[in-house]
C-alpha cells in the first residue's frame, strides 16, 4: 500500500518546481509570424517520459492527439492555419501532466488503484514558434494546474489537462494577432 501511494503521488501530483512557478501564459515574441503555422513535433519532456511507465506509453500518444487536435482549431479558428509559401513551425514539449483518475496502466499494474480515485489535474506546456529560416519567431509557456478541491465529480482521466491544452492553445492563437492571410 505505501508503494501504490508514493507512485501516485509521483504521477498525480506537479512537481514542485512548476508547482511554484505559478499558472499562465507567457510569450516572448521576437518579431511576427509572417505565414501560415504548422504544427510540427509534440515532444515529452524527461518528467512525462519517466512517469510513462506508470500511465502507459498509449496515454503519451493520447495527450499528443488531444494538444494537436486543440491547437489546429484555434490556429484554424483564427486564420493562421493552412497551405503558405512560408510556413512557420509550432514545436510543442509537454513539461508535465497529472492526470485527474488514474489510467487504464496504472489500474491494471497498481493494487488499489481504482477509477474513483481524484486528483487535481493539469499540464505545463513550452513551444517555439520558428520561420522557414529556422529563426526563432516566438517562444511560449503555459502552466495550469486546478486549484480547485472541490472539482472532479464526473471528470474523466485528463479532464484537467485538456483543459490546460484547450486554454494554451487558445492563448497562442491570440498572442499572434491578426492574421497575414487571406481569410475565408
Amino acid at each position: 500500500m505505501r508503494t501504490l501511494v508514493c507512485v501516485l503521488a509521483l504521477c498525480c501530483l506537479p512537481s514542485p518546481l512548476l508547482a511554484q512557478g505559478g499558472d499562465g501564459f507567457r510569450a516572448d515574441i521576437r518579431h511576427p509570424a509572417n505565414g501560415s503555422i504548422e504544427i510540427g513535433r509534440i515532444g515529452f519532456s524527461d518528467l512525462v517520459r519517466s512517469k510513462a511507465d506508470s500511465f502507459g506509453e498509449a496515454e503519451l500518444v493520447r495527450l499528443a492527439d488531444y494538444l494537436r487536435i486543440d491547437l489546429e482549431r484555434a490556429l484554424i479558428e483564427a486564420n493562421w492555419h493552412g497551405v503558405a509559401v512560408h510556413k512557420t513551425v509550432l514545436t510543442v514539449t509537454v513539461l508535465d501532466v497529472v492526470p485527474n483518475r488514474p489510467t487504464m496502466q496504472q489500474i491494471q499494474d497498481l493494487d488499489g488503484a481504482h477509477y474513483t480515485t481524484h486528483a487535481n489535474g493539469g499540464a505545463s506546456i513550452s513551444a517555439e514558434l520558428r520561420d522557414a529560416e529556422n529563426a526563432l519567431v516566438a517562444s511560449y509557456s503555459y502552466s495550469w494546474f486546478n486549484p480547485d478541491e472541490s472539482a472532479g465529480e464526473g471528470y474523466g482521466v485528463w479532464t484537467d489537462t485538456r483543459q490546460a491544452f484547450d486554454r494554451f492553445a487558445a492563448e497562442l492563437a491570440t498572442s499572434l494577432g491578426i492574421a497575414p492571410m487571406p481569410r475565408s
